[in-house]
């Protein structure tokens, strides 16, 4: 598919040796704020305490700063000041890490509702039990403030809050309480699904019966969790299961408008669109949701492809089926065929879909896209760099549109929802320092349409749009874009 590009906004180097910048990493609507973890991070109070930050992008990224921001990465006003050398020198600091001691490893993974209100970071502390905090935060304060009580895990070690999930349910800019939803995951075969109000929270899974549990009842199997921006639904994967096989529960809450009354009801279980295709696949290693939580990615790191599902009601039945959306992405593959020369970097990218990300995307002459969004685009991390791919309803195939190159280990993806804004993390680049990247995809297509209403058009960077040169950093063009 031709006619997209990667404008390369900015990057970011960890401080110290080790800090392991990026480890996990959040974008939020319009790619206007950046939120990352560094868990390796260390100061006077211990080693490996962590942290996160946030990096304001909205300098840098010029249209999104717009609240009438064109979302389709066509906004004319986009700062074209900003190079491969520009770094992400505006944040927040100072938050998130208080009161961390030694091996807590905060930064481990973050989460944030969509727009940013709520920040949380997960702490699955080696030394300790392992906690998840939640703050509030007004886009300026660098010191944002805890509002709701901090949850841990059930034993040391055990890993809790290595990965979570944050969701919005009944938000509103003025009131400091409002409600949200967290999912936390674990490295000892558990769970936990939690709900909000009035600052305080509620446990929405079966504590006592272990709903979220490894199917297998194993206690040292890592479990991921996502949920949607508008909450309601949970999607929690046991890549462990069956020998690493992996699987995904897919989950939607019942009585949702009494938080102090829901319950979790399990949808399609057994179904095969949420198990792995062979044993070591490690399906589920990664998941992430559309904002209502109807089209989902989920990531096999071990198996290297990525499966794309849709929920589909039929208006004349209250039933709600699961289905394939397309073929699954695989980096070797095109309309089934094996291709040549087809591995990015050196290496072979079996570790293809240890990372993704997905969204809407806004349609070509869009004005306001917020909600208006037509298509659906993944982005996939690997050790050897990342891709984004874009789906075409016509043909229900999946297209290649970007491709980067690292040479500095795994990549982690974020995208914002609307899917015009990307984050990139590489933990263990530059000595594990870790490099956090920033980019806007272009619509090469859409810009040309204003180019003839008269608009001016921004310049890409798409012939140098990796950070160029250094170690471990991301390096080299996107090639011709391929359909799979």
């Amino acid at each position: 598919m031709e006619g997209y590009s990667l404008l390369h906004v900015a990057s970011k180097v960890g401080e110290q040796k080790n800090e392991s910048l990026g480890t996990s990493i959040v974008i939020t609507v319009q790619g206007k704020y950046l939120l990352s973890g560094s868990p390796g991070y260390s100061s006077g109070g211990g080693d490996e305490i962590g942290k996160g930050e946030v990096f304001n992008l909205m300098p840098l990224m010029g249209a999104a700063s717009s609240e009438n921001n064109n979302n389709n990465g066509t906004e004319a006003a986009l700062n074209t000041t900003a190079t491969s050398t520009t770094l992400l020198t505006e944040r927040f600091v100072d938050m998130l890490f208080t009161n961390s001691t030694s091996g807590d490893r905060c930064g481990a993974a973050v989460a944030s509702d969509p727009f940013g209100r709520r920040l949380a970071i997960g702490c699955p502390s080696t030394t300790g039990l392992g906690y998840v905090k939640v703050f509030g935060w007004d886009f300026t304060s660098s010191s944002p403030k805890q509002v709701l009580p901090t949850l841990y895990g059930k034993e040391i070690g055990d890993g809790f809050g290595v990965n979570i999930a944050l969701g919005y349910r009944n938000a509103s800019l003025n009131n400091e309480n409002d409600d949200r939803t967290l999912a936390i995951g674990s490295n000892a075969g558990y769970a936990q699904l939690w709900g909000s109000k009035d600052g305080v929270w509620y446990r929405l899974d079966d504590e006592d019966g272990g709903l979220l549990n490894h199917p297998e009842g194993k206690e040292g199997g890592e479990v991921t969790v996502s949920l949607p921006g508008k909450g309601g639904k949970l999607y929690v994967g046991y890549p462990s299961f069956d020998n690493d096989r992996g699987m995904v529960r897919s989950f939607i809450e019942l009585g949702k408008t009494d938080i102090t009354n829901v319950s979790l009801t399990e949808r399609f279980e057994g179904n095969s669109f949420l198990q792995g295709n062979r044993q070591g696949d490690r399906f589920g290693a990664d998941i992430d949701t559309d904002a209502a939580g109807q089209f989902v990615a989920i990531g096999a790191g071990g198996g290297g492809y990525v499966r794309a599902i849709s929920l589909y009601a039929d208006a004349t039945s209250e039933e709600v089926e699961i289905r394939n959306v397309g073929n699954e992405i695989r980096p070797d593959s095109n309309d089934g065929e094996e291709e040549s020369n087809i591995s990015i970097g050196s290496s072979s990218m079996s570790d293809f879909g240890s990372s993704v990300a997905t969204g809407r995307v806004p349609y070509r002459g869009c004005k306001i896209c917020n909600f208006e969004l037509n298509g659906r685009r993944v982005a996939v991390g690997s050790s050897a760099g990342f891709r984004v791919y874009q789906y075409v309803e016509d043909e229900s195939r999946w297209y290649q549109i970007a491709e980067q190159v690292s040479d500095g280990g795994m990549v982690e993806v974020s995208m914002s929802p609307d899917t015009v804004y990307l984050g990139v993390g590489t933990p263990n680049a530059e000595d594990g320092r870790g490099v956090l990247d920033a980019y806007k995809i272009l619509d090469q297509e859409a810009m040309k349409m204003k180019m003839k209403k008269g608009e001016s058009m921004p310049s890409s960077t798409g012939s140098d749009s990796g950070r160029g040169g250094g170690k471990g950093g991301l390096t080299k063009p996107a090639r011709p874009n391929q359909a799979i």
